[in-house]
């Protein structure tokens, strides 16, 4: 790295350009100003509210691709559909500019450990304290340090039912821009924040943080969360849903097993385990031009700048989380990778493709050619590999469910900026237009268009029981019926859906329909693999007497829809439970 261009962001930093994103946006754009505002739980309001949509055009993406989301740029948002991304995130909890009703948005919550600073005094630098705060908190409402009365957890999960929500980011590495949580505590948050969410929402999804990248160290920190959680309650860490980040970064410098290397050391690991800096010298590093192959590596224990888009080594790393997860008996668990590209910007771009500026130990940058390649290459492989011993048998055995470039529009100076998927003047283009895509962003969008943007399939949730309590003699109640369903497939679903609610089996004694509208609720995303039902409809069914009464909803009752399958669209049973006034109900929640 040249010391003298100090202009540059990356500062030896995994995924530093977060830092112009987050460090004044741990609140997902709720509280830019204070972002440590304290945790004072206030208890209010549980209303349900609907899903928050934007005013976007509605068109079908594909689930499995994902791009990640800079707060600095909320205007980006109208170009995420258009290049078939059927998620995003922003690193926080609540989506910025214009809600895309075509993609879905991953919340991540962020759970950072507390440092104290006992002197104040700048030489002496703040200490941990065995302790962790979460941000928003899990309260339904707080108050900043300014009195502001502000959305908590709690209120926010209610507004997204049958959502899922990823708890930390890059809790492994310690800096202050990342969520920096020695891996003993992070244990204990997570089961906070587990344990929280499902008490409000028992149909929600919870994704474990993803670490910065999935190299021996990372996973003995991995290996000390669960050991803990075990240790600590009694039983296996519960995650729906598996996370990882994955960057090919030195963690430790050789001279020194605390010397950090671009990647840091994973917190509270051996730094033995840590991959070493090449110092910048060739002699550690695959030769240029060198096949991409373990035999052409002579160090493997070094991760070379110029190993950062070894698609080799990228294929290692998940292998390695997918063989730890089975280890733990984590197979038949879903995926995902919530952050990955390349970190080196390519400043100083010369007219024939070099660049004056950090340079790899071949005297290489990275330049659109080498990045696009790298994407071409990555997705590829995420597309299509399957493995019967590791991957995850809801999905045909693939590896990775679903996966996120980094980033689609950062500082072209910042860490990532050499990945952008949108051109730095986008903002001068209409709204989506294509012609505002870099190299990348055209690579991405074929990509993500491949396999006709795969394919729908829905499927039948819940239908929920209900009680009514008769107050008079002859009384005619009146039960809210409520099916919850899901997409299945990978491909959104952008039509209207019928859903029709019947009072028998035989599905033959129709009670009412009603109809799911993406125009107004946002499209139908898929990739909802662990029964995760994220869409609910309903109606009412009047002139009910005390007595039970059975009830069953099926989706797409009109075949409306291109399904992959047809005979998974009915709901489970439900029950209407009518009793008179002074008879005991237990309650039971589903």
């Amino acid at each position: 790295m040249i010391a003298t261009k100090v202009r540059l962001l990356f500062a030896g930093l995994i995924g530093i350009s977060i830092a112009m994103v987050l460090a004044l946006h741990a609140y997902g754009a709720q509280d830019k100003e204070h972002p440590n505002a304290p945790n004072i739980p206030i208890i209010g309001p549980t209303t349900e509210l609907p899903p928050a949509t934007g005013s976007t055009a509605l068109m079908p993406t594909d689930c499995r691709y994902g791009v990640a989301q800079s707060y600095v740029y909320p205007n980006s948002d109208k170009w995420i559909a258009t290049l078939n991304a059927g998620w995003y995130l922003n690193f926080g909890v609540a989506p910025i500019g214009t809600p895309s009703k075509s993609a879905e948005f991953a919340p991540v919550i962020r759970t950072r450990q507390n440092f104290i600073d006992h002197d104040n005094n700048p030489q002496t630098p703040p200490v941990r304290d065995n302790s962790y705060r979460f941000e928003p908190p899990l309260s339904d409402f707080y108050r900043n340090n300014n009195g502001t009365l502000l959305e908590g957890m709690g209120s926010i999960i209610r507004k997204y039912p049958g959502g899922y929500w990823i708890v930390g980011n890059e809790v492994d590495v310690d800096n202050a821009a990342q969520d920096n949580i020695m891996p003993e505590l992070y244990a204990q948050a997570y089961h906070d924040a587990y344990y929280y969410i499902k008490g409000i929402d028992q149909s929600a999804k919870v994704a474990i943080a993803g670490l910065s990248m999935m190299t021996p160290g990372r996973l003995q920190y991995l290996s000390i969360v669960w050991d803990t959680y075990r240790s600590l309650y009694g039983h296996d860490m519960p995650v729906d849903i598996w996370n990882m980040h994955l960057y090919i970064l030195e963690e430790r410098m050789p001279g020194n097993p605390n010397d950090y290397g671009d990647g840091k050391i994973a917190l509270g690991t051996d730094p033995a385990l840590a991959k070493l800096s090449s110092g910048g010298d060739a002699q550690y590093c695959p030769a240029k031009g060198a096949a991409d192959i373990p035999a052409n590596d002579p160090r493997p224990d070094v991760y070379c700048r110029a190993e950062h888009d070894s698609v080799r080594i990228f294929r290692e790393q998940v292998y390695a989380l997918r063989q730890w997860m089975k280890d733990h008996g984590q197979q038949n668990k879903p995926l995902i990778i919530t952050e990955f590209g390349i970190l080196y910007p390519n400043t100083d771009l010369n007219p024939d493709g070099t660049c004056n500026f950090l340079l790899d130990e071949h005297q290489q940058c990275f330049n659109p050619t080498r990045v696009t390649t790298f994407l071409r290459n990555t997705m590829q492989f995420l597309m299509n590999t399957t493995d019967p011993n590791l991957g995850y048998p809801a999905d045909g055995n693939r590896l990775v469910q679903q996966w996120l470039w980094y980033s689609l529009i950062t500082g072209e100076e910042s860490s990532g900026g050499s990945s952008n998927l949108l051109r730095a003047d986008f903002s001068q283009f209409p709204a989506g237009d294509p012609a505002a895509l870099t190299a990348m962003g055209e690579a991405f969008r074929q990509e993500a268009s491949t396999n006709n943007f795969g394919q729908s399939n829905l499927v039948g949730g819940i239908a929920n029981d209900v009680v009514l309590v008769a107050g008079t003699p002859g009384f005619n109640g009146t039960a809210n019926l409520t099916a919850t369903f899901r997409n299945g497939g990978t491909k959104s679903i952008v039509a209207p859906v019928t859903v029709t609610f019947y009072s028998d089996q035989a599905l033959t004694q129709v009670i009412g329909s009603t109809t799911y509208y993406p125009e107004t609720s946002g499209a139908i995303a898929g990739c909802t693999w662990g029964g995760r039902n994220s869409e609910r409809v309903s109606i009412q069914w009047s002139n009910l007497q005390v007595g039970k009464y059975n009830y069953w909803a099926v989706i797409d009752s009109t075949n409306a829809i291109g399904e992959t399958l047809e005979n998974d669209n009915v709901t489970s049973r439900g029950t209407v439970t009518v009793v008179q006034n002074g008879i005991f109900v237990p309650t039971v929640r589903r």
